[in-house]
């Protein structure tokens, strides 16, 4: 984590107090989807043609945040059955 200047960081905790819970809700949103967005993003980069099936798995099985550590591949089987199946 970065080292804060003092006097800086006390305008930032100032400026989060005073909004309310709902705004600072809308931040941490934003920035949640910002990080999907990046990760779709690298993804999309490294591998232009990527089906968006496989982008999507490969969205939730590469972001640390929301989905527990290998909850994606212990549902990648039954994906990819799905997919065969075309249900």
């Amino acid at each position: 984590m970065a080292v804060r200047e003092p006097a800086t960081e006390w305008v930032r905790v100032q400026t989060y107090r005073r909004m309310t819970p709902a705004e600072r809700i809308e931040i941490a949103a934003q920035m949640y989807d910002d990080a999907i967005a990046l990760v779709r993003s690298s993804i999309r980069f490294r591998t232009p043609d990527i089906a968006p099936d496989d982008l999507e798995y490969e969205v939730r099985r590469r972001a640390p945040f929301g989905v527990p550590r290998g909850l994606a591949e212990l549902t990648e089987p039954m994906r990819r059955a799905r997919g065969r199946d075309g249900a």
